[in-house]
């Protein structure tokens, strides 16, 4: 009977580990789309990654990066309380040095004070989007990257962030969490939806845990991420839903006819 609890406590500190080693893996998802509107041979790199919360990112996956993505999209969570303010700031400054960087809030954020997280985001010059939207040029096309405040902490004002969206724009909604994705949709079809917040349940048993895992959701010209995000929220503990942050690439369809 000893051994067999011996046994069972080993088996509960092996897991322990491994959910631990696991809350800190660095894996990088590569998605693409093929977006009609454009032009043939264009590309348009974003780097997503959410939901950082007490994480250090590695200074070893900035440098993978260099040179590979356009712009940083911050899809909330960045930080919580409890957080070193020196922490975060270093994983501001360690983002900004792969591009111009933007950030929606997460439901965790305004935790540290929202003058406080302003401020060291204003430091590093990233650019909130807070139910605004902001264009981006990219050869021939025009990118139009909008986000929407927090629904937990703040209000959503969904309209006014696609107010000056066209119809002609290559159209990027961001949204902390993904229950908004439907409210987008009713007003105008983005062709990539970005999300996080849910950890893909951050503990699971095979199919079942708290929420779905994270998906990359491909539609005809559009598609829905939902990220499993870089950290995690209470325990560093992670298990069937790995930690994750992504490279999506945009491009128009080459013509083989050329």
């Amino acid at each position: 009977m000893n051994y067999l609890i011996l046994l069972f406590i080993i088996f509960i500190v092996l897991l322990f580990l491994y959910m631990l080693a696991l809350a800190f893996q660095v894996n990088v998802k590569k998605h693409s789309i093929i977006i009609k509107e454009m032009k043939d041979g264009e590309q348009f790199h974003v780097f997503f990654i959410s939901d950082i919360h007490r994480r250090k990112i590695p200074e070893k996956l900035i440098n993978s990066l260099q040179g590979r993505v356009d712009i940083v999209v911050i899809g909330g969570d960045l930080t919580e309380k409890g957080v070193p303010i020196e922490r975060t700031k270093a994983n501001i400054r360690q983002l900004s040095k792969l591009g111009i960087v933007y950030y929606v809030y997460g439901n965790n954020d305004r935790e540290i004070g929202e003058k406080q997280l302003n401020s060291m985001l204003n430091e590093y010059d990233v650019h909130i989007l807070n139910n605004t939207s902001t264009g981006i040029i990219n050869g021939q096309s025009i990118i139009r990257l909008v986000g929407i405040n927090d629904g937990f902490n703040g209000r959503v004002k969904i309209y006014d962030a696609f107010q000056n969206v066209s119809k002609d724009d290559i159209i990027i909604f961001v949204s902390h969490a993904p229950a908004f994705f439907n409210n987008a949709k009713k007003i105008i079809c983005p062709h990539l939806l970005l999300a996080g917040h849910l950890h893909g349940g951050q503990i699971r048993f095979g199919p079942f845990g708290i929420y779905e895992n994270g998906t990359f959701r491909q539609k005809e010209n559009s598609a829905e991420l939902i990220s499993n995000g870089f950290g995690t929220t209470g325990f560093p503990l992670r298990l069937g839903a790995k930690s994750e942050c992504h490279i999506i690439t945009l491009f128009g369809k080459v013509d083989e006819n050329n």
